[in-house]
């Protein structure tokens, strides 16, 4: 652990200028992604390399960010304004641009990327947007009456071509609603039913309409094959290292999925056949598991001063990020 400490202190002289250039908006030097910090109401990126990194200051977007969602390749970020505004940040090594997206209502519940970033579902109430061509376009917009189905949407979920979106919907004990996984599909009239159990979370795999239902009640991940058709079940992953998981992802390159359990403090790494399972554990719950890199993903929030990262270089393996307060509190005051 001193040796730990000691090798994270000297990396925070040496990053001490790439630090001051991401506050003044560039992007360059050693670093492992971007992540959005609600509590400094920015984007900010991290410096260093696995195992010695640290946050820098919000890139200045000239706005403040109430909330905000990443591509999994980061070359974009879908970004709610401090006034309600919606935007595309387009992120690149060399910068970035801001691209208001004037198509799109204020204010907005949540954004849900496509696993590749060529489509992305913008949830309001009772209504979906769906924006496709990601992100040379902002343009290409559909929407989608949800009031259709039996209540709000507590996971959704959109595929890279837009034309296929998982929406699962809990029980209504007050007025006797029964929930589960709805699909909607392009063309279709309305949302169709394809199984009873409520997900906890809901994922595609990249450039398809296979998908990931995570039943945190039932212990399981079932991967669906074409779910806008049959909704096939191709396997079903338990496993009782990893009790009730509560989410599951496929990896950058969709390779490897990866199932986390908040309760349990447990990630499991699945090949994309649901098989040859490697449980790790960490110090943290994650709740996440957004791509930071090829490498390494973003498994927990910062908002307690830390953020947990799982890197699969090697031996996977979690690491965390310091979120100095001193930095927090530079970074939230500047609009």
């Amino acid at each position: 652990m001193m040796k730990a400490k000691a090798m994270w202190q000297r990396f925070v002289f040496i990053l001490a200028a790439p630090c001051l250039a991401s506050a003044q908006g560039a992007l360059s030097g050693p670093s492992i992604g971007l992540f959005f910090d609600s509590h400094a109401q920015g984007l900010r990126r991290i410096w260093g390399i696995p195992g010695s990194a640290i946050a820098s200051e919000n890139l200045d977007l000239g706005f403040s960010v109430a909330n905000a969602t990443f591509s999994s390749a980061q070359d974009y970020a879908l970004v709610t304004a401090g006034d309600g505004s919606v935007n595309l940040v387009r992120l690149s090594e060399t910068g970035f641009a801001v691209q208001p997206i004037p198509a799109l209502p204020a204010a907005p519940d949540r954004f849900i990327v496509s696993p590749s970033g060529q489509a992305a579902a913008v949830a309001y109430g009772a209504s979906i947007t769906i924006l496709t061509g990601l992100p040379d376009s902002v343009d290409h917009v559909e929407e989608i009456d949800a009031s259709m189905l039996p209540g709000a949407p507590a996971a959704i979920a959109i595929s890279d071509d837009g034309a296929v979106l998982l929406a699962s919907v809990p029980d209504n004990a007050e007025t006797f609603a029964s929930g589960g996984v709805f699909v909607f599909h392009r063309g279709d009239n309305g949302p169709r039913l394809i199984t009873a159990n409520v997900a906890s979370d809901l994922s595609f795999l990249p450039a398809s309409h296979d998908a990931l239902v995570t039943d945190e009640s039932r212990n399981s991940v079932t991967l669906l094959a074409d779910v806008g058709g049959d909704a096939s079940a191709k396997w079903v992953f338990m496993d009782e290292r990893l009790p009730a998981p509560s989410m599951a992802k496929p990896s950058l390159d969709g390779q490897r999925i990866l199932v986390g359990s908040t309760n349990n403090s447990l990630i499991a790494l699945l090949d994309r056949d649901g098989g040859n399972p490697v449980i790790v554990s960490c110090a943290c719950s994650p709740d996440r598991a957004g791509a930071l890199n090829n490498l390494d993903y973003q498994v927990t929030d910062p908002a307690r001063g830390l953020l947990w990262i799982l890197d699969l270089s090697q031996d996977p393996q979690f690491f965390f990020v310091p979120i100095s307060e001193a930095s927090v509190a530079s970074t939230g005051a500047s609009q």
